[in-house]
Parts: structure tokens; C-alpha cells; sequence
């Protein structure tokens, strides 16, 4: 199958790729999601068919459509904070008696991340501080299902909540994101076998289910340590994931500043956003080797993101697992 060239002949494509698929498959895949699998696959409609069948075989045995997302309106704690958003309010991680032993023990072994507005084209950014995460203490202290579940439910928080505004803001489907990789303060100590395996698990996920989700990622203030691990990340990349790559140095403001607008952008990365009101732009772990978050007897020990009893009341109540007033 041919790339297409104009907006008719990628109707026609999505068209035939429909009358390939069962219209179970279908369900929960409109139009423009089909796309995000052609468009994975460089339009090979039977490799794209098999991505997104083996996808709807992996959410249906994850029951991944009834993971719990934090709202406005359901008021379940967030496990990313948020900045700048209509469907949930402005917040900063905290270790909330329905969140899991898990989830704080992933975030205290990070160096503060945030998903932090839109950019200029309406896609959310994620602004993650790379260069403070204790990859030695995630790699001994987090399993692989942890981690995985981790992502999974920010994934499907990042779809299901904040993607809506930005397909409203952008007046088109918005299906990707844009990240910054904020390497400060990265050396050696980061490299951590255990926890590059960890990573692995996360892009091959990523990958395989969640195709095209990536629209830019920017690695800033790479110091030159990075070069060597990323030597072994583009390994686990494919070649439309790596195109979306732009790895940096500390000359990177203006490039920023030509997708992003200054008053989106923290300071720390050259705009003019603070966000005071919630303490910075980005919550940050300053000193890596103190736990930041308590886990208490709440906290239930399940390798999912929330604990036993929300798991199960978001299978029968959807304000729990959609974007429900």
C-alpha cells in the first residue's frame, strides 16, 4: 500500500483497512487511531492489521479500558503532576491513601516529572527532569509489572483526560505528545543495567501499543555521558520513534521556543512559566538519595497504580475510568 499523498487517498486507505477488520476489532478505534497504526507501519496494511488486533488482544487481557484516571469530577489522586489543564486540576504527586505502595516507590526513585500545557500545535508536553531520576534504586527496588502498570495508567490518563482539550484547542485529532528529557546533573551513576531493562519493557510497550503517541522529544542539556547510553536506547527504537528525536546540548531555548510558547515553558528550560501557585513548574527531587514520599499502611503492595478497591469499582463505574461529570 502506497503512502498517501492528500487527505482523500487517506480515507480510502483507512476505508479499505476497515473492510479488513471485524468490526469487534473496530470497537474503540475511530478513524483516526486506525491512522496512528498506518501510519506505524508505513501504511503496510497487514502489519498495521496485526498491530492493532494483537493491541486489542492485550487490552482485553490487561482489561486495560477499566484502569482508573484522575479527574476533576472523580477526585482520585493524580500519579503525574498536571499543569494547565480543564479536565484536571493543577496538582503535585502525593502518597494518597488509594494509591499503591508501587506507585510512590516508582515516583521516589524519579527526579520529578509533569505533564506542563501545550504546545504551539495543541499537543500536551511532558517535561521529565532525566538527569535526577536514581536509576540504581528503580533498578533494585521496582519490578518490571510495577513499572509497566506505572506507565500503562499514565498513558491512558495522558489519552482519556488531557488529550480531548488538546484535539479541542487544535481543532483536529491529537493523538501525540511532546516530551523534554531535562538531563541536568546526569553522569555516570545513571547507568544502571537494571533499570535500562526496565526502560526496554516501557518502549516496547509504548511501541507496540501505543503507536504514534510520540510527536516530539527533545533531550536537553545532554551532557556527553548521554551519547554512550544512548548508544544502547536507539537499539530498542524504531526508525519513526528516532526521527522524533532531537538530542541537545544547553543550546537548545530557541529550538524550544519555536514549538512551544514562552509562557508554556518553565524558566528553567528558557520560558517564562513558573507556576508559582503550585511551587515550580516541574516538582523535583533535589536530593535523589532522600525519599521524598512516605508509604504507609494504606498503600496497598499491588504491582497496579491504584490500590485493590478502585481497581475494582472502575470496572463497574465509569467515573473512575473515563471522563465522566
Amino acid at each position: 500500500m502506497a503512502i498517501p499523498k492528500t487527505p482523500e487517498e487517506e480515507q480510502e486507505q483507512v476505508n479499505e483497512f476497515k473492510k479488513s477488520l471485524e468490526s469487534s476489532a473496530l470497537e474503540g478505534f475511530p478513524d483516526e487511531v486506525l491512522v496512528q497504526f498506518l501510519q506505524a507501519n508505513i501504511w503496510n496494511m497487514d502489519a498495521a492489521k496485526k498491530q492493532l488486533l494483537d493491541t486489542v488482544q492485550w487490552r482485553k487481557e490487561l482489561d486495560v479500558d477499566h484502569v482508573p484516571v484522575a479527574t476533576k469530577y472523580n477526585k482520585l489522586p493524580i500519579i503525574v503532576a498536571c499543569r494547565g489543564y480543564k479536565n484536571i486540576e493543577d496538582g503535585n504527586f502525593d502518597a494518597k491513601p488509594e494509591l499503591s505502595e508501587s506507585v510512590i516507590r516508582i515516583v521516589n526513585s524519579t527526579g520529578g516529572d509533569c505533564f506542563h500545557k501545550f504546545d504551539k500545535e495543541g499537543h500536551p508536553i511532558l517535561i521529565d527532569r532525566t538527569g535526577y531520576h536514581n536509576s540504581k534504586q528503580m533498578g533494585s527496588q521496582v519490578t518490571r509489572d510495577e513499572i509497566l502498570n506505572y506507565h500503562i495508567a499514565a498513558n491512558e490518563f495522558l489519552n482519556r483526560v488531557i488529550m480531548p482539550e488538546g484535539c479541542e484547542r487544535a481543532g483536529k485529532p491529537i493523538h501525540s505528545e511532546t516530551v523534554i528529557f531535562d538531563c541536568t546533573n546526569m553522569g555516570l551513576h545513571q547507568f544502571h543495567m537494571n533499570a535500562f531493562y526496565l526502560l526496554k519493557a516501557v518502549a516496547d510497550v509504548v511501541q507496540r501499543y501505543y503507536p504514534e503517541t510520540l510527536h516530539r522529544l527533545f533531550i536537553v542539556n545532554a551532557p556527553g555521558v548521554f551519547v554512550t547510553m544512548f548508544r544502547v536506547i536507539k537499539a530498542w527504537l524504531n526508525p519513526r520513534t528516532l526521527e522524533k528525536i532531537h538530542v541537545l546540548g544547553s543550546d537548545y531555548r530557541d529550538i524550544l521556543l519555536e514549538h512551544i510558547d514562552a509562557e508554556s515553558l518553565p524558566d528553567f528550560l528558557g520560558g517564562s512559566c513558573k507556576c508559582e501557585h503550585m511551587g515550580g513548574c516541574v516538582p523535583e527531587i533535589a536530593n535523589v538519595s532522600t525519599e521524598m514520599f512516605t508509604v504507609t499502611n494504606d498503600n496497598e503492595k499491588v504491582p497496579t497504580a491504584y490500590n485493590s478497591q478502585i481497581m475494582e469499582r472502575a470496572k463497574t463505574d465509569d467515573r473512575l475510568c473515563k471522563l465522566v461529570e
